[in-house]
């Protein structure tokens, strides 16, 4: 630095955004919704993609009959894979960054997999940098995107709750996204219906990640999300209508 540098006056010069003392009057003011009308539907990886065509095709089938009335943000999941590559990755001794862009590899290609069955309605795969600057261009020409949802994680990151293993996941990514757009419904395919109803998001044993929950109290669009049986026929068409299946997780 030279004495002719110069800073641009502001209150968080040589400050720190963690500062919440400092951002609170900035955030307590209302944000905008990005994409009020987007729909993210999160396929889980080892609950739906790991059993392959009888699990993947009909669930295929209830995307392609939405499309008319959605337009989406498909995510999908890691599975078994990503725990065996994980297994390896801490036997070498990799940080816990190196460890999620393990597991993030095979929700992408689990991402491809499904783009691929959607690509004759004009469904493609976008990666991370693309739906953070040209998911609304991507929606106006096509009625879904897919992605992965497993969040980017840098060389060093949060401290793991467990050894080196990532605290964000994809379900705890799909709900900052959702958040981060202001989407109207967030939907996560598991192989189980949960318990059911409506629960608060300090219910124990639900079949989300459980930061996922804990991210809910503190969102500023997301207040709940649904998740529904993928292996059950018609339950996302429901889910996407809004009638009463599977479990609503609120704050």
């Amino acid at each position: 630095m030279t004495e002719h540098s110069k800073d641009v006056p502001s209150l968080l010069a040589r400050q720190t955004l963690l500062d919440r003392d400092l951002v609170r009057p900035v955030t307590s003011r209302p944000v905008t919704r990005l994409l009020p009308w987007l729909d993210i539907v999160v396929i889980g990886g080892g609950a739906i993609v790991d059993r392959g065509r009888d699990a993947i095709l009909p669930l295929v089938d209830e995307l392609r009959g939405a499309f008319g009335d959605h337009r989406m943000l498909i995510l999908t999941g890691a599975g078994i894979r990503a725990r065996h590559a994980i297994g390896v990755g801490l036997d070498l001794g990799l940080p816990t960054g190196a460890l999620s862009e393990l597991a993030a590899t095979e929700a992408e290609q689990n991402g491809h997999l499904l783009a691929a069955l959607l690509a004759a309605d004009g469904v493609s795969y976008v990666p991370h940098g693309t739906v953070a600057r040209q998911l609304a261009g991507h929606l106006a020409a096509a009625p879904a995107v897919v992605s992965n949802g497993y969040p980017p994680y840098g060389s060093h990151e949060f401290p793991a709750v467990v050894g080196k293993l990532p605290v964000h996941r994809t379900d705890a990514g799909a709900v900052l996204l959702a958040d981060a757009f202001g989407a109207q419904r967030l939907i996560f395919v598991k192989d189980v219906d949960g318990p059911g109803g409506r629960v608060p998001a300090t219910t124990p044993d639900l079949p989300v990640d459980r930061l996922a929950c804990e991210l809910l109290p503190t969102a500023k669009h997301v207040r709940e999300f649904r998740v529904v049986n993928g292996l059950t026929r018609g339950a996302l068409t429901d889910a996407l209508a809004d009638k009463e299946t599977g479990t609503v997780v609120h704050a």
